[in-house]
């Protein structure tokens, strides 16, 4: 070939990719992404999480906005987090319709600090709402959801589902007209729901759970007066007491109720639904005094506990038998002279509690308690807990109970994070299920719809997230307080109650607590947790928990007792007929 026609033929081949490079340019530039989560595809199950570093904010900071590009993993509530600001504000930023709708690459636009309201959750209702006139529908504005517009008019995400044929609830678009139905139509889901409970699967649901919003109040030697007052701003609906019972019962058969009445009646008076701990053995009850465990004969409980429902009947409303029986520290024996979990059946304990208690009143609700959720299982200072929770389910708990106790805590974790995603600043405390909040709730559900017991509710009688911030420094082992923030705080509860409500199967839930620095200062853990802080002042949980609108609950109904072998009649048993 001459070298004419070489050069000419390549002068053309470089014309040609310049053209094909320069349309593809034009395809990516006008393209439009299409929607995607930001999890790991079912199709590389071989893919890595992001190192520790990689996770780490990388905003870059222009003259007028600092922007942040979306990695694997990120979700908006997270990222909000990270940049001290909330959910809210970030969609409404990025015109974002669907906050759970990011894409991986997409540039987001972060707020101004002062744009962000520390104390806002998705359950914030505005202020000012008119309903369409009758035959109008409502058109969608940026930053609209379901959620919003259902609690802006009163109704329920369900509802408005099926007034507008949605297939997917978590996809309107802006600009779309919704009916809206009427007051009074399409009853919630579960009890006073106002939230997506509809997103769960139809067989995870139960119908009148219950759900409600409670905390847990150190009364015991406290100011009951400012107590009711600050359990009133909160607004819950149940108030969580623990009883020692060492404290009432010091000598057996004696038992002191003078502060236990005022407090409950107190309770009552004020229209709080009332769930008594009760826990710790007395020392003439059992033969190791060391720690907390069982009384030696179990009908010991069983009475003391039958003398409270007989005493409070009609006004305590439940009853949790013991605290996180799968700890040493709660349920120790000694075992020639080495302390270890007694191999006594928790069972029944909550045997011995469940009679006594329907025998005095029939009304109050039995609850199993709460366990601690811990990897560790050596069978000596702690059993995991869902095996423990396994275990006790498959030994008939289910039948002598009207509710499972759950304690899913969630370390430093945010609410929404599920094993093993490391939060960033979140250094330890993240390698195993056992410290996510969700993943301890869908876990236990799990657990019991595999045992039989899919129609009974859990109950949260101890969840929330403790931090250290305005406090002595924890030890070692607790470094995790370290790791959350005030205002983190202050936003990973509301966060936690609203997808507690939204699972469907979730009864009252009980706040880790009001006021532990005052009323329970031998244990530090109890006062990170406290909606008041060390200097009696409101910490920002409070106002964040404050402004969460609370719509009276309804109560629970009680769950039969898994079905059993039909009962045969005297004339077909073989003793009946050999005695005939």
């Amino acid at each position: 070939m001459r070298p004419s026609r070489i050069v000419a033929f390549s002068l053309s081949v470089i014309l040609m990719l310049l053209f094909v490079s320069a349309a593809m340019a034009q395809t990516d530039a006008t393209a439009e992404p299409q929607a995607e989560t930001t999890q790991q595809p079912a199709s590389n199950p071989t893919a890595t999480r992001p190192a520790a570093a990689q996770a780490t904010p990388t905003a870059t900071a222009g003259a007028a906005q600092q922007t942040y590009t979306v990695r694997y993993g990120d979700n908006l509530f997270r990222i909000a987090l990270r940049f001290g600001t909330t959910t809210r504000a970030m969609a409404e930023a990025n015109g974002i319709v669907n906050p759970n709708l990011i894409f991986t690459g997409q540039v987001l636009n972060i707020p101004s600090t002062g744009a962000a309201t520390p104390t806002a959750t998705a359950t914030a209702v505005p202020p000012t709402a008119t309903p369409p006139a009758s035959g109008e529908a409502y058109v969608v504005q940026r930053g609209d959801t379901l959620l919003s517009i259902a609690s802006r008019f009163s109704t329920t995400v369900s509802a408005l589902i099926r007034a507008n044929n949605i297939p997917n609830q978590n996809i309107i678009f802006t600009g779309q007209r919704l009916t809206i139905p009427a007051a009074g139509t399409s009853a919630p889901t579960t009890a006073g729901s106002n939230t997506d409970a509809a997103a769960a699967p139809e067989s995870t649901i139960i119908e009148n759970a219950g759900f409600a919003y409670g905390i847990e109040a150190f009364a015991f030697g406290q100011d009951l007066a400012a107590i009711r007052q600050e359990l009133g701003e909160v607004g819950a609906n149940w108030v969580k007491v623990r009883v020692d019972w060492r404290a009432l019962e010091p000598v057996q058969g004696e038992i002191n109720f003078a502060e236990l009445d005022g407090i409950v009646n107190a309770l009552n008076t004020d229209e709080f639904n009332i769930l008594l701990t009760v826990t710790n053995s007395p020392t003439w009850a059992r033969t190791a005094v060391d720690e907390n465990g069982p009384p030696d004969d179990l009908a010991d409980y069983g009475t003391f506990v039958g003398a409270l429902a007989a005493r409070y009947a009609d006004r305590v409303d439940a009853y949790e038998v013991w605290d996180e029986p799968n700890l040493r520290r709660n349920w120790r024996c000694d075992t020639n002279g080495n302390p270890t979990i007694c191999d006594i059946d928790y069972v029944e304990l909550l045997t011995a509690a469940y009679d006594a208690v329907k025998s005095a009143d029939s009304s109050a609700m039995v609850i199993t308690g709460g366990l601690a959720p811990t990897g560790f299982n050596d069978g000596i200072n702690a059993i995991n807990d869902r095996i423990y929770l396994a275990t006790i389910l498959a030994n008939g708990a289910g039948t002598v109970s009207d509710a499972i106790g759950a304690h899913p805590g969630g370390w430093a974790n945010p609410p929404d994070a599920v094993c093993c995603d490391q939060s960033t600043g979140v250094e330890t405390h993240f390698e195993d299920a056992s410290f996510y909040f969700l993943d301890n709730l869908e876990a236990y559900r799990q657990i019991m719809i595999d045992g039989g017991n899919g129609g009974t509710p859990i109950w949260v009688t101890k969840f929330g997230w403790g931090s250290s911030e305005d406090g002595d420094a924890p030890s070692a082992n607790n470094v995790f307080y370290t790791y959350t923030s005030l205002s983190e705080q202050a936003l990973y509860v509301p966060r936690a109650f609203e997808l507690g409500q939204g699972l469907g199967y979730v009864g009252p839930m009980i706040l880790d607590n009001l006021n532990g620095c005052q009323g329970l200062p031998s244990r530090p853990e109890a006062c990170y947790a406290a909606l008041i802080a060390p200097d009696g002042q409101p910490r920002p949980l409070f106002e964040a928990v404050a402004s969460i609108e609370k719509p009276e609950p309804e109560a629970p109904e009680r769950p039969l007792p898994p079905t059993s072998e039909p009962e045969m009649t005297p004339e077909a048993t073989p003793e009946a007929t050999e005695a005939s």
